[in-house]
């Protein structure tokens, strides 16, 4: 599954840690995999599992680690009751945000269904490690959810696939909103997506707008070059700068239509119904782990995005009894 380490102009901590989170986070779904495939192989789904996430400690000293791990213990046990009821997936948003749990609405029948459910279930917790840090957290659109495209890529991509989804960089105190940003392990891809009806027609000039036809109907499209060429510039600039020397591939997706451009430049790659598919296979069936290079290319892209956070409620609670004590 691959890694959302930027989702919009949402906090993330893989902005403190690029070189740590992304291994982290590949042990911990190994871990939680077994924890959940245990309980289902020894029929224990009568109880909601919890998971814990993994603590956050970067930044902090002993004194700042033992109040606030004190408090939130506190808070936990007061809270959270060890076995529960199972739960709608869909409440686990309203679950303590440093305390997760598997929460299923019906008791899987085979391994390909609990596989389908885990996915799930990782890919919320995904959006809260890219939303949120110990101290400050982002307010999540509830569409997020219900993104098909981000949840596409998110749970078809290997581990070591490092995602920024729409991210937004702030460039000469300007920000700039961006397409997907892929970070393989020998390339980053940036992919900007055109997808409307089934079986459209793409048909690409260098003018402003393109034609889409389906059928007997036909409207204009602004040019996704536009918005690629935005996308692997801004890319190639901050990659230059902080010295991590992956080459930038520009690619426009249609992954249910059809792109005709006979003439497109020849920096960028069409990837339509027809060849679409194989080029995913080959990113698919990648094992390579993750790389020195990858998780540099990471930290220096964060490092230049636009974040807005507040902190959390406990940060402002801990804030305002240390100014009485003053």
């Amino acid at each position: 599954m691959a890694q959302l380490i930027k989702l919009y102009d949402y906090i993330s901590r893989y902005e403190l840690d690029a070189y740590r989170y992304p291994s982290q986070f590949i042990r911990f779904k190994k871990k939680q995999w077994a924890k959940v495939y245990d309980a289902w192989k020894s029929n224990r789904f009568h109880t909601v599992m919890k998971v814990s996430e993994p603590e956050f400690t970067p930044f902090m000293d002993d004194g700042e680690k033992k109040s606030l791990l004190k408090k939130l213990k506190s808070k936990l046990s007061k809270e959270e009751p060890s076995i529960q009821t199972i739960k709608p997936l869909v409440q686990d948003a309203a679950l303590d945000d440093d305390e997760l749990q598997f929460q299923f609405t019906t008791v899987p029948k085979s391994e390909n269904d609990l596989k389908l459910l885990f996915l799930d279930y990782i890919f919320r917790f995904q959006i809260r490690w890219a939303s949120s840090t110990l101290r400050e957290k982002s307010s999540v659109d509830k569409k997020v959810y219900r993104d098909r495209l981000l949840q596409y890529f998110m749970q078809r991509l290997p581990d070591h696939y490092l995602l920024l989804y729409k991210p937004v960089f702030l460039m000469k105190n300007a920000p700039v909103e961006l397409d997907l940003i892929i970070i393989g392990t020998t390339e980053v891809y940036c992919l900007t997506v055109v997808e409307h009806l089934n079986e459209t027609i793409y048909t690409g000039s260098k003018d402003k707008f393109w034609l889409a036809r389906n059928g007997n109907d036909t409207k204009k499209i602004l040019n996704p070059v536009i918005s690629l060429n935005r996308t692997a510039t801004v890319v190639q600039k901050v990659l230059s700068v902080g010295e991590a020397d992956l080459p930038v591939k520009k690619i426009i997706v249609s992954r249910n239509g059809y792109i005709d451009y006979p003439f497109a430049p020849h920096d960028i790659t069409l990837l339509d119904k027809r060849t679409y598919g194989q080029w995913f296979n080959r990113l698919r069936s990648s094992s390579a782990p993750l790389k020195h290079i990858q998780l540099k290319s990471a930290q220096v892209l964060l490092s230049h995005c636009l974040t807005n956070s507040f902190y959390r409620k406990e940060w402002n609670e801990q804030s305002s009894d240390e100014q009485h004590i003053d």
